[in-house]
């Protein structure tokens, strides 16, 4: 049986570009040789993409860009291509594909940007679509969302990068402290500041500010994170074991540390989450119904708070959380047994099917 080709895009020009590379290590090294003839395309934090021919293990140390191992490449949105042309030394090759597989995180990545593009190709690939994967990109526009399903949501205010700090203050006084400031459209902790007085309050949207000029300015909700990793479409769902961070101070902010490889300074993973079996399931169901409502499909990642009084609320969507070595993603689904050769394998077959 012939092998199905499949093309591993990563890095990306955003700020989650190192988490990609890592991401897209693991993805690569755990596809199944057998069953997979391997695409490797590189996109770098200027935007220029490639096709990888060299060494995989210089993915995960950024040292992928050498000329001798890459070749120009352009995805054709050409319906009737179905493929990719590489471009070197003046030559031209084409090359076909038959999945696309976006191991891509934030801005222009996981916001609907590339998923826009891939609808153009015709080809099946990897998550979810452009309507759900730009609710998840922007916390504000999530919250919104799922707030119509009566899940409940943070109390914050959402600013632009631009206005005035004394009037951003100003609409924040109804927030009462301690604050996250973050931006509402980035991921991995980049950007986030907690807040506990007006003192830090500046700082903190100027840390935000870089990485998009949209705000989001949120009470911190006192409990536990938790989170429910899901994969399928529609009512063809399969979840995950529910995990909780475990938070020794600070916040969870893993992609952030200079080795989280061998693991985070200030946070662990309790899996399964500490809560009796039957409140996981309303945990479970919770996510369940936030990823149906966002019109997630292939895969997601929700994280919620739980509070002491057993309430849940949404923290935030992944459409296209880590699958790092220490990404819980894959622990959550290994966490019900199933290895991530076996999740890889279910995600692009239910690309191909849906």
């Amino acid at each position: 049986m012939e092998k199905l080709k499949v093309a591993v895009i990563f890095g990306g020009y955003s700020s989650e570009y190192l988490v990609s590379l890592k991401s897209a290590h693991n993805v690569i090294t755990h596809l199944d040789k057998e069953k997979y003839d391997i695409i490797p395309i590189g996109i770098t934090k200027d935007g220029d993409w490639y096709r990888y021919y060299g060494d995989i293990d210089k993915v995960i140390t950024n040292e992928w860009q050498n000329d001798s191992d890459c070749s120009k490449v352009i995805l054709l949105p050409d319906r009737s291509a179905k493929g990719i042309l590489e471009i070197k030394d003046g030559e031209h090759k084409f090359t076909k594909v038959d999945v696309l597989f976006p191991v891509i995180h934030g801005r222009t990545g996981e916001d609907g940007c590339l998923q826009g593009l891939f609808e153009l190709t015709g080809l099946p690939y990897v998550g979810c679509g452009v309507i759900a994967s730009a609710i998840g990109m922007d916390k504000d526009i999530a919250h919104r969302t799922v707030s119509t399903i009566g899940v409940k949501t943070t109390k914050y205010i959402v600013a632009d990068g631009k206005e005035k700090v004394e009037d951003i203050m100003k609409r924040a006084e109804e927030l009462t402290y301690p604050l996250f400031i973050k931006p509402a459209c980035a991921g991995s902790s980049i950007g986030v500041s907690e807040v506990v007085n007006k003192e830090e309050f500046e700082a903190a949207v100027e840390e935000a500010a870089k990485y998009g000029s949209k705000i989001k300015i949120e009470e911190k909700v006192v409990g536990s994170e938790v989170g429910c990793s899901i994969m399928g479409t529609g009512d063809n769902l399969v979840i995950g074991e529910v995990d909780e961070i475990v938070l020794e101070y600070g916040f969870l902010n893993t992609h952030l540390q200079a080795n989280p490889e061998k693991g985070s300074v200030n946070s662990s993973i309790r899996m399964p989450a500490a809560y009796p079996e039957e409140f996981r399931e309303k945990i479970k169901e919770t996510a369940v119904a936030i990823y149906k409502v966002m019109e997630c499909k292939g895969l997601a990642r929700v994280d919620m708070f739980v509070t002491k009084d057993n309430e849940i609320y949404l923290n935030e969507v992944n459409t296209m959380p880590g699958f790092t070595t220490y990404s819980r993603f894959p622990l959550m689904m290994e966490g019900k047994g199933i290895q991530i050769e076996e999740v890889l394998d279910f995600m692009i077959n239910d690309a191909i099917t849906r």
